[in-house]
Parts: structure tokens; sequence; C-alpha cells
């Protein structure tokens, strides 16, 4: 059994050597080829169409893609809440929502669909006005200028006579 255990443990490290032999990549500047440029317009545009998938799971994570974009995707959603499919719309609102304070120039559009002859439009357009408007008071409250500190007392603190009674 010993023998056995010692054989396995010797090619494990065998084996760990071979593998370490291997130059690592390089780090820093030089790990990565510069990004190219995302074409972020194209990218919209396509999302936006796969917004009409009649696939759900689709639709869902098209809305999640667009709303990592940012504000970008905030035109193209605001004209896909007048698409004639229901599910676009509501995956156009759903998005909005997603994107949070950026998503502000949309609420003229997202109160009208809450209006809509959809529920789920209506329901996702209620969650995105309050997930903007969570997101727009939150970044006030961060941005919000704080308090100067108090300044240090000019004059010394009081002194107290000693009101102890005397020791006998």
């Amino acid at each position: 059994m010993r023998i056995w255990a010692a054989a396995v443990l010797l090619v494990g490290v065998g084996a760990s050597t071979a593998l370490g032999a291997v130059q690592p990549p390089p780090a820093g500047p030089q790990a990565m080829p510069p990004a190219t440029p995302v074409p972020t317009r194209d990218v919209v545009a396509a999302l936006i169409d796969a917004l009409k998938d009649a696939d759900y799971e689709v639709r869902y994570y098209v809305a999640t893609a667009l709303s990592v974009i940012g504000s970008e995707a905030v035109e193209p959603l605001i004209r896909a809440l007048e698409d004639k499919l229901a599910s676009t719309r509501s995956a156009a609102a759903y998005a909005l929502g997603q994107l949070g304070a950026p998503a502000a120039p949309a609420t003229a559009a997202l109160i009208k669909s809450l209006k809509d002859t959809d529920t789920d439009v209506r329901r996702n357009a209620a969650l995105a006005l309050g997930r903007i408007i969570a997101s727009v008071r939150a970044n006030a409250l961060i941005s919000e200028p704080t308090l100067p500190p108090l300044p240090p007392p000019t004059a010394p603190p009081p002194t107290f006579p000693d009101v102890r009674p005397p020791r006998p």
C-alpha cells in the first residue's frame, strides 16, 4: 500500500514539475493586447431587434445586455416602448429599470407605459420607474456635500470645584 501511494505521489510531483516548466503568461501592460472598441451603436441596434424574439429568456438576456451598455441604450429603448409587440415593450421597460439613473430621460415614456393594455408592460414600467427614482436619489445622497468639521474649542473646558465631603 505504501509503495503504491509513493508511486502516485511521485507521478503527481513529476506531472506538476512538467506543468510548472511552462512559462506563465506575461503580466502588466504586455498581458493583453489593447482592446478594440466595441461598435456600441451596432450592438444596441442588434439587441433592440432581438427584443422581438419569441422566447422570454432571450428577451430577458437581451434586456440585461442593454442595461449594461448604459446611457447609449436609453433612446433606442424609449423607441422600443412604442413597439407593436407587448413582449418587446415589456422587455424595454425592464431594461430601462435595470439601467437606473442613466434612464431618467425615459420617465415620461415609462409613465405613459403605465397605461399600456398589457399587464407585463405596466408591471415592468412601474418597476423601472421605482428603480430609476431610487438610483437617482442614491446618487444624490452620495454626491451631497458633507458638512465641514466643527472648529476646535477656543476656551479651555470649565473646571468644577471639589464637592466631596472632607475626610475625617
